[in-house]
């Protein structure tokens, strides 16, 4: 595969990302929310309690972003904070009756709408995808982390 094809692939994968990474913000706009806080809500709502390190795992955001969006929900009462009874530095979140029918209103019409898309590119396309995009992903961060390490040499 010569260098124009590579090109080609890397384009068209970083505009498709970012086309998708769009359409999300305007829905979190649209839905009158940050970012940070639809990612927590849309987590919480579909795995009933996770802890803040598991959030930025899943999420690739920022341990502070998340712990902001964290903090905001629990002060609005929409989250509960508790420590894990082996290790009380491990913070655990869950939603409370008002969070899940907040996360509901918010999240549930982009939950339909992905489910619209999967219909739309059937089952097996839109799992292949997935699994292709979180190679891409991996393996784009890793070479990044490699060159910010040598870098930093």
């Amino acid at each position: 595969m010569n260098l124009k094809n590579h090109e080609s692939i890397s384009e068209s994968v970083t505009l498709a990302s970012v086309r998708a990474t769009y359409a999300y913000e305007q829905y979190d706009k649209l839905m009158g929310i940050t970012q940070y806080e639809s990612i927590i809500l849309y987590e919480l709502f579909t795995h009933p309690r996770l802890s803040q390190k598991e959030l930025v795992y899943r999420s690739g955001i920022p341990k502070q972003s998340i712990s902001k969006g964290i903090h905001n929900l629990a002060e609005l009462g929409y989250l509960e904070i508790s420590s894990a009874d082996q290790d009380k530095r491990v913070k655990y979140c869950a939603l409370t009756e008002s969070g899940l029918a907040y996360a509901r209103e918010k999240e549930g019409e982009i939950l339909a709408i992905e489910k619209k898309v999967i219909d739309k590119l059937g089952f097996d396309r839109a799992a292949l995808a997935c699994q292709i995009l979180d190679e891409w992903s991996d393996l784009l961060s890793k070479e990044i982390a490699n060159l910010k390490e040598e870098k930093h040499k």
